[in-house]
Parts: C-alpha cells; structure tokens; sequence
C-alpha cells in the first residue's frame, strides 16, 4: 500500500443530507494534504472520518498496516479554559492514554523544545496567547509519536506572527516525516506548505497536485460566479488571460500552475462554483468537467 490512508467510495450523511458522496481520497505518507471548501461543505466531517472519529455510511477507508500508523487529532475549537500548565495537561492527556509516565515526561520535554515552549513549561495555560494554545493542542495530538497529523483550520483566529510560526512548524513536521492532513483556506499555507489540494464541492472532490515542476505549467479553469459578486471586484485578482461569459456568468482562465492554487481559493472564498480545472496539455477527456 503505497498511500497511508486510502478513501473508496465513502458516504456520509446527517440527518438525511448528503454531506459526502462517494468520495474517494488517497493520502500518501510524508506529505501535507488539504482540504478546501465552503463552510458547510463536509471539511470537518471528512476529517473526523479519516481520523476514526466517526464511521461512513457506505465505503470503507483503509490504513497502512505495516507498521500501522499512529494518528494524532486537532480540533477546530481550542478548549477555551484549559487551568493547567502545559505539562499537566499533557501529562494529563498521556495518562488517559495509557503512557507510561516516564517516558511521557521525556516525550513532552522534547515536545516543549520542538514548539519553542520551554520557558512556558509552568506557566498556566490561560495566560497563554491563541496561538501559543494552538501549539499546546498540537502537541497533545503528537503525545504518542504519530504517523498522521490530522488538523482543522490550524491557523483559524490566529495573528500573523502565530500563523508565520505555524506554517514553519508545518515544514519542520513535513521534513521529519511526518504525513499531515488539514483543512484551511489561507492561501500562502496552501502554497507553501501543502503538496496536494483537494476541493470539496457539490458533496465531491476535486484534487489539485501542488506540483512546480512540469513540463506544460498551465491550467485552465473556468469559474461560474454568483449574482451577487462583482465580476469587477474580482479583478485584481485575475492577472491572466481570461474570457467572460457575461449570460453565463462564466470566467475561463489560464493560470500557472504556481496560481492555481491562490486562484481556487480566492474563487472559493466568494462563491464561486468550478466549473472546470484542466492541465493545458491533457487530453479532452482528462478533464474535470461540470457544465
């Protein structure tokens, strides 16, 4: 098995909508994955079901077996009141766990040099500023040496000083060989930090290879926008050439495969539906196509 989580064919709904619809994803090891979408798009639960939280209703997801992989969880939500220093919560947390005490206390020292915490090791956690939290979080998730990193909107509410440190983190985790899945929408960390982007829409994904190098660089997209957004607005954004389909609301684009990602998600972000994503060089029915 060459990926460390593999999708087939996974099902999810609540209450009788459709949240995921025979979704298929292939995590590989040692990269960073993310997920984009609207809210309400089905991100968190895509998440939960890739970290055994909860179950699909139809599929099956499989992970790697030998060895068998580890994973660690961050929430989205940060526990608002946490009374306890890093160390009691993680030792804490280990304990619930079923880790031995004294090589959790060894695991957390190094974690504590790892996050740039040591000097807050006894300091109580409320005083703690939301990103030095995030970390805090973060390292709960990693308490048992994991495999897997699944994290929800890692950088949500955080100032840029804490997001630059995060993102930093990121790399320094991806370096150590360790696979991280994400969910966010800022686009210097799908950028710089993310291997492969997966677009969840209409209950469905798109996957988007964060690839420089190639030998034709351009993708084409077209975009359907919604009544209520500018097509004006969107100018300074749209630094390519395009067409608009003005009856259609329809914007086609050819864009670097270095933009691509920045230009997904700033679409996204105002509602815009994709309507096709294509390399220049492939061949018609190769193409992601919803007309």
């Amino acid at each position: 098995m060459d990926t460390i989580v593999d999708l087939q064919i996974v099902s999810k709904s609540f209450q009788k909508k459709m949240i995921l619809d025979n979704v298929s994803l292939s995590i590989p090891p040692n990269k960073v994955t993310a997920i984009v979408g609207a809210n309400g798009s089905g991100k968190s639960t895509l998440l939960k079901m890739i970290g055994g939280i909860i179950k699909p209703d139809s599929g099956q997801i499989l992970y790697r077996n030998d060895p068998p992989i580890k994973i660690g969880y961050v929430p989205e939500q940060t526990p608002v009141f946490l009374p306890f220093t890093p160390t009691e919560y993680l030792i804490h947390m280990g304990t619930i766990r079923g880790l031995p005490i004294k090589w959790l206390k060894k695991r957390i020292d190094s974690l504590l040099e790892v996050f740039h915490l040591e000097d807050e090791r006894n300091t109580r956690i409320t005083h703690f500023s939301k990103g030095m939290k995030q970390k805090v979080i973060i390292m709960q998730a990693m308490l048992e040496e994991s495999d897997l990193l699944i994290m929800d909107e890692p950088l949500s509410g955080l100032d840029l000083k804490a997001q630059n440190d995060l993102e930093e983190l990121l790399i320094s985790l991806k370096k150590s060989n360790i696979s991280i899945v994400l969910t966010c929408h800022e686009t210097k960390l799908l950028e710089e930090v993310a291997d492969q982007i997966n677009v969840i829409q209409d209950c469905r994904i798109i996957q988007i290879d964060n690839q420089q190098e190639h030998s034709e660089p351009l993708n084409r997209l077209v975009f359907e926008l919604p009544k209520a957004v500018s097509i004006d607005a969107l100018k300074h954004i749209i630094t390519y050439e395009k067409e608009i389909d003005a009856g259609r609301r329809l914007i086609e684009l050819n864009v670097s495969q270095k933009q691509t990602n920045k230009i997904v998600s700033e679409f996204l972000d105002r509602g815009a539906l994709i309507r096709l994503l294509a390399p220049l060089h492939k061949r018609e029915n190769e193409f992601f196509k919803q007309f």
